[in-house]
Parts: C-alpha cells; sequence; structure tokens
C-alpha cells in the first residue's frame, strides 16, 4: 500500500471572497475523521492561494494525502465530500478545477 497525494487547482471567479475561500477551506479540513469528520484516511490536508505569475489563472490549490489508494476512492465520491463541491465550491468556479493523484 503507497500513500496518495491529491492535488486540486482551482480556478476561482474574482467575485469570489477570501471569506467565502476560507469557508470551503474550513469546510475540507472538516471531513477529516481526526478532525470530527466522517472520512478516514486522510493523513494531512492543506490549501493555499498562489503567490507567482505561473499559475496560469489557477488561483488556489488543495493538497490532500490519503494513506492509499481505497481512502481516495472513499473520499471522492463521499456524500460530506461531495457536498462540499456542491454547496461551496462550484458556485464560486470560473472554470472547472485540474486534478491529479499520485502514489508517493
Amino acid at each position: 500500500k503507497m500513500p496518495i497525494k491529491h492535488i486540486v487547482l482551482f480556478k476561482f471567479k474574482e467575485a469570489a471572497t477570501e471569506a467565502q475561500i476560507d469557508e470551503i477551506k474550513a469546510a475540507l479540513t472538516a471531513l477529516d475523521s481526526r478532525k470530527g469528520g466522517k472520512i478516514e484516511g486522510i493523513t494531512d490536508l492543506t490549501m493555499g492561494k498562489t503567490f507567482t505569475d505561473r499559475h496560469q489563472g489557477y488561483t488556489h490549490a488543495l493538497s490532500v494525502d490519503l494513506v492509499d489508494a481505497a481512502a481516495l476512492d472513499t473520499y471522492g465520491p463521499h456524500a460530506d465530500h461531495q457536498a462540499v463541491i456542491t454547496n461551496l465550491i462550484k458556485p464560486l468556479l470560473e472554470a472547472p478545477p485540474l486534478a491529479m493523484d499520485y502514489e508517493f
């Protein structure tokens, strides 16, 4: 079993406020079972805004470390995760996010 890194790049609308982005980060962090959430297998989760000019319009990145591919398979379709996507993330997106997953 290899750990998995799940990376998502977001291109948020200019009208998206920092408070809205902070709410997304808090909601994603709260999914972690170690922090009271219902999703097992998350070992680290960070989200931040880019500070360079190499972003090609993508404003924020999410990085989630999971114990293995099975944990990723649980995380992705989990109802609580999908609720964050539907209710908080999608309304603020300028374009579809880019996502990548790899073993490390």
